[in-house]
C-alpha cells in the first residue's frame, strides 16, 4: 500500500511539473506572436512585440505563482487533517 501512495505522489508532481512548463510556454509565446503579428501589420518592428513580450512573462510568472501557492496550501491543509487524525 505504500509504494501505491508513492507512485500517485510522483504522478501528481509530475502533473504539476508539465502543467507549469506548458503555462510558461503558453503564456510567453502567446503575446510574443500577438505582438509580432500587430508590428508586421503596423510596419512597427520591435515595439509591440517587447512590450507583449513583457507582459506575456510578467503573466506567465503570475499564473506559475498562483498554482504553486494554490499547490502548497492543498498539501499543507493535507498534512493539518492527517496529523489530527493521528
Amino acid at each position: 500500500m505504500g509504494n501505491k501512495k508513492i507512485y500517485i505522489e510522483v504522478a501528481r508532481m509530475l502533473s504539476l511539473v508539465s502543467q507549469l512548463g506548458i503555462m510558461m510556454v503558453i503564456s510567453i509565446l502567446g503575446p510574443f506572436f500577438i505582438g509580432r503579428f500587430i508590428d508586421n501589420y503596423l510596419n512597427t518592428k520591435p515595439i509591440f512585440t517587447l512590450i507583449f513580450l513583457v507582459l506575456g512573462i510578467g503573466a506567465a510568472f503570475m499564473s506559475v505563482y498562483k498554482t504553486v501557492i494554490g499547490y502548497t496550501k492543498r498539501k499543507w491543509l493535507d498534512w493539518i487533517l492527517s496529523y489530527k487524525k493521528k
